[in-house]
């Protein structure tokens, strides 16, 4: 009892203190700034039907940017949620070194902790699900309830739904049929009415998602559309972040990607990636089924999703392999716990390493940004910030809008289905930067003759940050 007292208060402190130290980035920061600036509720479900997740986050977002427009707060609501999973963890019969190891993983501990997202209460959602069915699996409205929020939080925590929902039937189905009729049709109702809600906040307008999909011209048949959907279990249970990324910039990489090899040698190694915890699991006849249905509907899924890349969608598998393994553990062989526990404490490894850059270097710079033009704004004078992946941020910690590259008009967050033409955003900007003396210029790439450079004085560069793409640039502009 102690022992998991201190474990979860120095859970907290860790993660507060990660928090402190932790810049938000565009996708921190644009969901925030969505909630922030969405004065209803209906304001908020049409500003995020172009952002292809479930409104659970938000909504949750809305109601803390009630009370305060300062991110630190989303932050602190994130760390308690991932407290509140970690307390869950912490009741289960794993062994006091599994829990530690599990829980300062990298996902657990850092990736979905630290960074805000809708990924910690899909996690918490996940764990609990898994929970309360140990703890009693017939309880049908209780899972029902669970599934129908787990679904409202990302597209992955949907299809780990849909496969936790198609294994339970298949082994549970002679439990089912004793239960009474009413027990039954308000449990499908849930579960089928969270899953509608879910599909139709994910998937976008027509327009919008044919142009989601155009960003992707690699054939469905091509080696790197196959690699990709099959290394989802080696990107993701068996994680490496490459060490020596240059300039600290280890987010969103992976060690063995740096080695060159082989296309068949990563073959090799992602379909052993996906035999290790099949081997593991093999004893326990619902986590097998869970985790293979889980990875059957995910690849069948991802295959045909642009070759969108992100660690954060591979720790599903992660999660999923250790929602298995909480269920499957009295039977897993003494092989199968050491294989697990090598696993976990490599997790473990890149969990720390993880939190000690993001202590020691800004995730993004845009906090960074908006301290300095706080410092160097002369009489309030306008901000144009060229690259609108940098807006948010900045946006976030300076609590005003600014020009908007999409369409000229005061911005905060991005607006992912809308640009105007280089000739229109040329002549919108020159015409607003023409209309005071002197304005400010935030860019992270060339101005491509969009500003005349021969008024522009280069005033100081922000380069250190984790996350390279929100690295910028201050100028100042005079008329």
């Amino acid at each position: 009892m102690y022992l998991s007292l201190f474990v979860l208060i120095s859970f907290f402190l860790l993660s507060f203190i990660g928090i402190c130290h932790h810049e938000i980035w565009l996708d921190e920061a644009q969901h925030f700034l969505i909630a922030r600036d969405s004065h209803t509720l209906s304001a908020l479900f049409t500003a995020c039907r172009r952002e292809g997740h479930p409104l659970l986050w938000n909504i949750i977002l809305f109601l803390v940017t009630r009370f305060s427009s300062d991110p630190f707060y989303m932050q602190l609501v994130h760390i308690l949620i991932s407290t509140i999973t970690v307390a869950i963890i912490l009741k289960t019969n794993l062994s006091s070194a599994e829990k530690i190891l599990i829980i300062f993983g990298y996902f657990i501990f850092y990736e979905y902790n630290i960074i805000s997202r809708n990924y910690g209460l899909s996690v918490l959602l996940m764990i609990f699900l898994i929970y309360s069915y140990k703890r009693n699996y017939l309880s049908l409205v209780r899972l029902a309830v669970i599934l129908f929020f787990l679904a409202q939080t990302h597209l992955f925590s949907l299809l780990f739904s849909v496969a936790f929902v198609l294994t339970y039937i298949l082994k549970n189905r002679n439990q089912l049929l004793k239960q009474t009729t009413g027990t039954l049709f308000i449990s499908i109702l849930i579960i089928l009415s969270g899953w509608l809600i879910s599909a139709y906040c994910i998937f976008p307008s027509w327009n919008y998602g044919i142009k989601f999909i155009s960003y992707d011209s690699t054939g469905y048949f091509s080696s790197e559309r196959i690699i990709k959907t099959l290394s989802v279990c080696l990107k993701g249970i068996f994680y490496v972040p490459d060490y020596n990324a240059a300039d600290h910039h280890f987010i969103n990489t992976l060690y063995f990607m740096t080695l060159n090899l082989k296309a068949w040698v990563i073959y090799l190694l992602s379909l052993a990636a996906i035999a290790i915890p099949v081997f593991i699991l093999r004893a326990n006849r619902f986590a097998l089924i869970f985790f293979c249905s889980f990875l059957l509907i995910f690849i069948s899924v991802y295959f045909f999703m642009p070759l969108v890349y992100g660690i954060r969608y591979f720790g599903f598998f992660y999660v999923v392999f250790v929602c298995c393994y909480l269920i499957a553990r009295p039977e897993i062989s003494k092989t199968g716990i050491v294989i697990s526990i090598m696993i976990f404490f490599l997790q473990f490894c890149n969990g720390f390493y993880a939190y000690s850059m993001d202590l020691h270097y800004p995730f993004s710079e845009g906090k960074d940004v908006s301290n300095y033009l706080e410092k160097v704004r002369i009489n309030h004078e306008k901000v144009y910030i060229l690259d609108r992946t940098l807006r948010p941020a900045i946006s976030a910690y300076m609590r005003e809008k600014f020009f908007g590259t999409e369409n000229g008009l005061p911005l905060s967050y991005c607006l992912w289905e809308k640009k105007l033409p280089d000739s229109i955003l040329k002549l919108k900007l020159t015409t607003a930067l023409n209309s005071d003396n002197t304005a400010l210029i935030v860019a992270n790439t060339p101005f491509h003759n969009l500003v005349d450079t021969t008024k522009v004085q280069r005033l100081a560069s922000f380069n250190n940050g984790i996350f390279v793409g929100e690295n910028a640039t201050v100028y100042r502009y005079w008329k």
